[in-house]
């Protein structure tokens, strides 16, 4: 595993679980937002605030280290 790849998982470890799974659909699993809601019964609006905390949580973790 690559240095990036291991700082990534540490920065979604660390990240709300709520957060990290819908960045995870989101992003590994190519969901698009409509699919991540109807899958996690939330609304696309809970999905699209879920998804910005996830990237802002990843940011301030690099801006960190």
């Amino acid at each position: 595993m690559t240095s990036e790849l291991i700082r990534l998982r540490r920065a979604l470890d660390c990240m709300p679980e709520a957060d990290r799974r819908v960045f995870e659909l989101a992003r590994f699993d190519a969901l698009d937002y409509r699919q991540i809601a109807d899958r996690l019964c939330l609304t696309v609006q809970q999905v699209e605030d879920r998804m910005a905390s996830a990237i802002r949580h990843l940011a301030d973790y690099d801006q960190a280290r």
